[in-house]
C-alpha cells in the first residue's frame, strides 16, 4: 500500500488527484491520517531510468496538490505498507511526534534558494573566451596567461566571500534554514517560513542579489517541508 504524506484528519473533504497508476485514499486513526494508493505496491513501481523518474515526478505533485490544502508531512519516494491495519499502528505509534511535528509546520513552508556561480566577465563585449585574447607566443603570452590566472583566482575569491556572507545573512534572519551539499554547479539554501511571509522574502531576495555580484540568485515556489523532518 503505497504510502505518500500524513497529515491530521481532515475535517473537510480534500480534492485528491490521481495517484501514480490509481486512484487515491485517506486512512485514518484518530487524529492522524495517511494518504495512500491502496493497489500500488513497492513490487509495482517502475523499473527503467525514464518510468522511475516520472513516477517520482507524480510522487511530488501529488504531495504539493495536497499540501496545498492542508498541512502535512511529505514521505520520500517509495514508501510503502503492508496494509491498512499496518498503517494505523505507525499512526498510533508515532502520534504524538507527528502531531507535534505537524503543529510546528502549521502555515509553513520550505522555499528553495538557488545560488550560480557566475564566469569572470570578459574584458570586451565581444569576448566569450578568455584565452581567446592572449597573444600567441613569447613573453608576452605568459605575462597575459598569468594575469588571466590572477584575475580568476580573484574572481573565485570573491565568490566564495560572497556566498559566505550571504550564508552567515540567511542563518542570522532565518534560524530555520538548512544548507545543502555543494555542487559544482550551484549553491542551495532550504528555507523554512510562515507562507504569509514570503514576498518579504522575495524582498529580501531583491537586496540579496544587489550584493552578490558574483552569483545568480533563484527563489522556488513554496513546498512541503521536506528538508525540515
Amino acid at each position: 500500500m503505497y504510502t505518500y504524506a500524513f497529515f491530521q484528519t481532515p475535517t473537510s473533504p480534500l480534492k485528491l488527484p490521481q495517484g501514480i497508476r490509481g486512484s487515491l485514499e485517506i486512512i485514518s486513526f484518530q487524529e492522524l491520517s495517511a494518504l495512500v494508493e491502496p493497489d500500488l505496491k513497492a513490487e509495482d513501481l517502475p523499473d527503467t531510468d525514464e518510468k522511475l523518474m516520472q513516477a517520482v515526478l507524480i510522487h511530488d505533485q501529488i504531495i504539493c496538490t495536497v499540501f496545498n490544502q492542508t498541512t502535512l508531512l511529505p514521505l520520500r519516494f517509495g514508501i510503502c505498507f503492508d496494509s491498512a491495519t499496518a498503517i494505523c499502528e505507525h499512526l498510533a505509534l508515532h502520534q504524538q511526534n507527528y502531531l507535534q511535528k505537524l503543529q510546528q509546520f502549521q502555515g509553513k513552508a520550505e522555499y528553495c534558494l538557488q545560488a550560480v556561480p557566475l564566469e569572470p566577465t570578459p574584458n570586451t563585449p565581444t569576448q566569450t573566451n578568455p584565452i581567446d585574447s592572449l597573444p600567441q607566443r613569447g613573453r608576452d603570452y605568459f605575462k597575459a596567461k598569468k594575469q588571466l590566472h590572477q584575475r580568476q583566482l580573484e574572481h573565485q575569491q570573491q565568490q566564495t566571500q560572497e556566498w559566505q556572507q550571504l550564508v552567515d545573512t540567511i542563518s542570522q534572519t532565518y534560524p530555520a534554514s538548512r544548507l545543502a551539499d555543494s555542487q559544482p554547479s550551484r549553491e542551495r539554501i532550504y528555507i523554512l517560513i510562515h507562507q504569509t511571509k514570503e514576498l518579504k522574502l522575495q524582498e529580501q531576495l531583491n537586496q540579496w542579489q544587489s550584493q552578490s555580484h558574483h552569483w545568480q540568485l533563484t527563489l522556488g515556489d513554496a513546498i512541503p517541508p521536506y528538508h525540515f523532518l
